[in-house]
């Protein structure tokens, strides 16, 4: 566990912020993480919603490529600025270039200097081998045909070895995998960097494949008082809600996380903690469903699920009556798909929404109660004229 300077970031992945604005960048090529201290900037007067459309587009101008060759990996909110900052990488034959922008909040698109000076740079021990990749699942499933699961196969285990980054208390917590059998890890680093870290293996019980398991990562988390406890909440994919209390992440050990629910099969991309009322909640997205809103007291309230307490033996894939199963919230009215999101202000998330109706990638600021949804999007009965309108005029209005 090194502390390194004058080290080129390779690769561009999970982004997250420190509460005085260091950006911090994970890079899964070095198997590092790189901290930029930003501009502190000023805060806004005012934080107005705000509606980018085709933003792949501006970003690709922006960089000076075209908006097929973008890979876009992470999202943050910076602190103080309140601007949108964006991981891409930028196809270059078979080689993904590294690059990282802003949005300003009137929508202008600026690219990240990553050759600045004010970085510093912690090398992770015990990544994964650069040669070392999955396992096929051909032959599993009768489509897609078996070329495209070899294909998938072939993708580096190291590129999963930074798959989530949280900044809390003074700490980069790294969500992601090791060397090591027991694959899945939570690296903890103390900021500023003085080469201190620690790992601890996870090992999860998985509702729905009925077994513990100890591979496969957490895709994204959140941190939250349980119990008493600061407690990492995070999701997995197929998609297991799990709390594992911080105290217990102690250099080299190996823990088990305690298994609240699970949202139904799919790959969960990020978790965003935010206050209704006066209630705590998470929203999170996922790749291949729609968004869910979990309240914290539901978490809090949780029993954790085991073998023994199984709801029933068979597979529990998305149809089986008991999924979703455990206090997993309620999936709510979206959209579009919400690639990545973050917290904005007290009343809106910032999502990266992919549009059904037209295929464009949406940067915008949505409404975090009562529907974090564009209702413009949607034709339903009020629509239709003579139908009587109840305004809720206490709700912000998007603006173009």
């Amino acid at each position: 566990m090194n502390t390194i300077n004058q080290v080129t970031l390779q690769s561009a992945g999970p982004l997250a912020f420190s509460p005085d604005g260091v950006l911090f960048v994970g890079d899964n090529k070095l198997g590092a993480v790189f901290a930029f201290e930003t501009e502190r900037g000023q805060a806004p007067a005012s934080l107005d919603p705000f509606l980018f459309e085709s933003i792949d587009e501006k970003i690709a101008k922006a960089l000076g490529v075209t908006a097929k060759s973008l890979v876009i990996n992470g999202m943050a909110v910076h602190p103080v600025t309140r601007e949108p900052y964006l991981s891409v990488g930028v196809r270059n034959g078979d080689r993904l270039e590294p690059a990282v922008v802003s949005v300003s909040l009137a929508g202008e698109v600026h690219p990240f200097d990553l050759s600045s000076s004010k970085v510093t740079v912690h090398q992770l021990s015990d990544v994964p081998d650069e040669g070392k990749t999955f396992q096929s699942r051909a032959g599993f499933f009768p489509y897609p045909p078996a070329e495209v699961f070899n294909e998938k196969a072939r993708t580096p285990l190291r590129s999963m070895t930074i798959v989530d980054l949280k900044f809390h208390d003074g700490e980069v917590f790294v969500a992601g995998v090791s060397n090591q059998e027991f694959s899945s890890t939570l690296r903890r680093i103390s900021y500023p960097f003085t080469g201190a870290a620690s790992e601890t293996q996870v090992e999860i019980y998985h509702l729905a494949h009925g077994k513990y398991e100890t591979r496969a990562p957490i895709r994204t988390m959140q941190f939250g008082t349980v119990d008493g406890e600061d407690t990492i909440i995070a999701a997995y994919a197929c998609s297991p809600l799990v709390t594992i209390p911080v105290s217990e992440l102690k250099h080299g050990a190996k823990v088990r996380g305690k298994t609240i629910g699970d949202m139904g099969n799919g790959q969960p991309i990020s978790m965003v903690a935010f206050r209704d009322g006066d209630e705590d909640k998470l929203f999170i997205t996922n790749l291949a469903r729609g968004p869910v809103i979990v309240p914290l007291s539901g978490i809090r309230s949780a029993e954790g699920y085991t073998p023994a307490n199984r709801p029933t033996q068979d597979k529990m894939l998305d149809q089986h009556p008991t999924m979703p199963a455990g206090p997993v919230g309620k999936q709510v009215l979206f959209v579009g798909s919400s690639l990545r999101a973050d917290l904005f202000s007290d009343r809106f998330f910032v999502s990266l929404t992919r549009y059904a109706d037209t295929g464009d990638l949406t940067l915008e600021t949505l409404m975090s109660s009562p529907l974090p949804a564009r209702l413009d999007k949607i034709w339903v009965e009020a629509d239709f004229p003579g139908v009587q309108q109840n305004r809720l005029s206490q709700l912000p209005q998007q603006q173009a």
